[in-house]
Formats: C-alpha cells, structure tokens, sequence
C-alpha cells in the first residue's frame, strides 16, 4: 500500500475535470493507497501544498492536462519523487509523448497501480528554466515538453485568455489572432560559448515533440537522449508564417531552410535590440515562466514518471 499525494484540475478537459479527478481519486482509493488530496484554489497553491507534503509520500499523482503535469514535474523532478499522470487534460502532449492513457482514468490508475506494486518507472529528461525574471513558485522552473519563447509564446498567451473554444482548436485560433499584428523579434542565442542574432519567428527549446495539442513542433525530439533542440525560425512576414503553421501541423516546417534544429545542452536566449522587438515572456509546457533572459538546460534522467514508455 502506497502513500499518494494526488492533485486534480477541475476545470481539465473541457469542464470535465472535476468528475474525471473524483473517478481517479476512488480508483486509486480502490485499489488499497492511502491518498491526500493535495488540491488547492490555484495552481501555486496546489504546487505550494505537494512540495509541502512530498517527503511524506510515495509519489505524486496530478489529474488534468498538461498544466496540472507541468505542476507535478515542479514538485517531484528536483525531488526523485515519482509522478503519476491521469491524463485528463484538452490537450495531453506529456502524457502522448509518454506514451501515457489519454482521458481513460480506468486505463492511466491501472497503469500507476502496477508500476507501484513492482517498483517500477521511467527516467526521462526534464530542462531547467533559470533568469532573472522567472516567475515564483519555482526556479529553476523545470519544463518537460516544450520552453516557448518567440510567436510560439505569444500564441501561447493568446490562448490562455480565450475562454473558448478548448483544445487543439484554441491554439489554432490563437494562431489565427496573432499573425496580423506581428513584425520578428531581435534574439541573441548563446550556445556552447558562442553568440548569434537575428531577426526571428519562432524560438523554442524543446525536451519533446509536441506543442499546443499535438502540434509536432520538434517531431525527433526524445525524453530519454540528455539533449534538447532548439527551433529557430527566421524573421518572416505574416504572409510567409502562415504556410509554416500548416507545415507546421503535418511536421514538414523542419524541411524549410528558414527553420533550423540543433541539439544541444544548454542554450541562453536574450533580446537583441539592434535588430528587432523583445522577444514575448515564455512559456513552458503552456504555463508563463517569465521574460528573458533565460538559460535552458537538460537534466538527464530528471525525472520518474510512473508507467511511461518514452521514446
């Protein structure tokens, strides 16, 4: 009998959160754990009550999306504590890229049980986010799939003030209201010493593959290499972003000769004034961390996440 510290998103899913979070925590219960249900009224609230109670558990089980994942990573990668995922979320790009059940309670509680009774998880990645102006409660803040930092953030943010519609669809939209109003950033990227700026459209650091519910943003991206790879795209004009973003919805951006990919291990990225507007504050996994400057870098092995299978 394991001891569980467990968080539920009740507004995950389309509003279908909280009886998906009432399902996984009478599985659970079911299946003999002891629980504490470590929600709280906000995400740092709830982030605060599972860093308070970890030591006391055998892991942390998160109920939502990927937000409610991008909590538990905060709580348990620093931790060694291991993570459990009920994905119940809108849009799941941990929990995919994982290999994890999607919006199947019955499904993902079975998978968490039997890693628990044969002492079992995965190790995986995580990047550390550092800067000056990484929001509390977490810093180094730690991303597992994706750090955001040019139209990619933006769109993120976009997002998160739109109400409707959920899902895949909201970051589609959110795409939709950006481009009209933009002109490129100035960036300076930093890697392995050396400096370069340009103009640019998109800067992200990506852990894994996905983006905005399933967008492939960096299809060959593992959790499991100790690599991360940042996506660059140059400058463009709205006109030329828009048949990127369709590319961008079958993976064929990266054949592009304005999108570059390179692995690396850690990467600072900073305005340039010189040669562009600041860069917007960034996103990891979908939540703000922050306006740069911002350094990114791979933990390997970071993380324990119960009954993933990650590529």
């Amino acid at each position: 009998m394991s001891t569980l510290g467990v968080v539920t998103n009740p507004t995950s899913g389309s509003g279908r959160g909280a009886r998906w979070g009432a399902e996984a925590l009478a599985a659970l219960a079911a299946r003999g754990h002891r629980l504490r249900d470590l929600s709280a009224g906000s995400w740092a609230a709830s982030l605060e009550s599972a860093i308070a109670h970890r030591d006391d558990l055998d892991a942390l089980v998160v109920v939502g999306g990927d937000g409610m994942v991008h909590l538990g990573v905060q709580a348990c990668a620093a931790h060694r504590l291991p993570l459990g995922i009920v994905a119940a979320g809108s849009g799941n790009d941990s929990a995919t890229a994982l290999d994890l059940p999607v919006r199947d309670v019955d499904a993902a509680v079975a998978r968490i049980d039997l890693a628990l009774r044969t002492d079992s998880s995965a190790e995986v990645d995580v990047a550390a986010v550092v800067g000056p102006a990484v929001e509390h409660p977490a810093q180094p803040r730690y991303a597992l799939a994706i750090v955001s930092a040019g139209i990619d953030a933006a769109v993120s943010a976009r997002a998160r003030t739109m109400r409707r519609p959920r899902g895949p669809l909201k970051y589609r939209l959110a795409i939709a209201q950006e481009l009209p109003r933009f002109t490129p950033y100035g960036v300076t990227v930093e890697i392995d010493g050396e400096s370069v700026s340009q103009t640019c459209t998109l800067v992200a650091v990506a852990n894994g593959p996905l983006i905005g519910g399933g967008l492939p943003l960096s299809p060959h991206s593992s959790l499991t290499d100790g690599l991360l790879e940042l996506v660059l795209a140059d400058g463009l004009a709205p006109t030329q972003i828009v048949p990127l973003f369709a590319a961008l919805t079958k993976g064929r951006h990266l054949e592009d000769p304005r999108v570059r990919v390179m692995q690396v291990r850690e990467v600072s990225v900073r305005h340039d004034p010189s040669v562009g507007r600041p860069l917007p504050p960034a996103f990891a996994d979908g939540e703000l961390v922050g306006a740069g400057p911002l350094t990114v870098s791979v933990v390997p092995r970071g993380l324990r996440v119960l009954g993933a299978s990650p590529r």
